[in-house]
């Protein structure tokens, strides 16, 4: 498919928390279509009841508060319209592997509808296309690209922010010659089978440790702030998202459960416990 056939959905979701495999739900969604031509854009906006609360984290960065998702619909009631909205397009995010684990989890038993959708992450474009940055958060980016940062940190902000970035990488691309989505996108089967196959000393661990229920000592790299730290977990399940592979554990240090990415865990061993 050539770029400039493509309809492309750009999307960003607001959740309750960072862990999607550990229970976080979306609580907001926003997307926004440009069909081939890019002359005509459409817009979708929900609040979503998550059935759950707001993490003060989560809360800290979005504001968003449980009162405002009284009488919002149920993930459930909301995904079929969505689904209809993002019909037959290359699906858009900026850091999409993290709105995609959130979009896995919604999808629930229809998790298989997402197979025929090419996925572009506009976070791993602006690194290739606008080298010398700095920082690539979505704030910082439009920052540098003279784009206008309104209401940032809301599903339809982030959205519409992300659209003018992608449409900036596009110009960017036709100018290098880059013609077909299949350049500059994944497939969201390829890649979580490639993941899937993958079965190094690492996770062979990690499957024993959770057959025997023993706990491990792991050193891990967050991928948000990327500060290395010492944890006993005690590992649960190991799942398999958009591109990359998830360690569900207890994490000892906060007492709770944690997603950890597997690719983040730089040493593992025993306890002995």
């Amino acid at each position: 498919m050539r770029i400039k056939d493509a309809a492309f959905t750009i999307f960003d979701f607001e959740t309750t928390g960072l862990y999607p495999y550990s229970g976080d739900r979306i609580c907001e969604i926003g997307a926004v279509r440009i069909d081939s031509g890019r002359k005509r854009k459409k817009t979708f906006h929900s609040m979503i009841n998550p059935g759950r609360p707001i993490s003060p984290g989560a809360f800290n960065v979005n504001g968003i508060t449980e009162e405002m998702l009284d009488g919002a619909p149920k993930i459930e009631k909301a995904m079929p319209a969505f689904m209809k909205f993002i019909k037959d397009s290359v699906l858009v995010a900026y850091n999409a592997g993290f709105d995609l684990g959130f979009l896995e989890c919604a999808m629930g038993e229809e998790i298989n509808l997402l197979d025929s959708y090419l996925i572009v992450d506009a976070l791993g474009l602006a690194r290739k296309l606008f080298p010398g940055l700095g920082r690539y958060g979505l704030g910082p980016v439009c920052d540098a690209l003279n784009i206008r940062v309104d209401g940032e940190h809301r599903a339809m902000a982030d959205a519409l922010m992300t659209a003018k970035v992608f449409e900036k990488e596009l110009k960017v691309l036709e100018k290098m010659g880059v013609r077909a989505v299949a350049d500059i996108a994944y497939v969201r089967t390829k890649k979580a089978a490639s993941v899937n196959r993958v079965k190094d000393h690492k996770t062979m661990l990690i499957e024993e440790a959770i057959r025997a229920r023993k706990k491990l000592n792991i050193v891990y790299r967050s991928v948000w702030t990327d500060a290395v730290s010492s944890r006993t977990i005690e590992p649960k399940e190991i799942r398999y998202g958009y591109d990359k592979a998830y360690l569900i554990a207890h994490c000892r240090a906060v007492n709770d459960q944690r997603n950890f990415r597997l690719d983040g865990i730089l040493e593992i061993e025993e306890t002995g416990e």
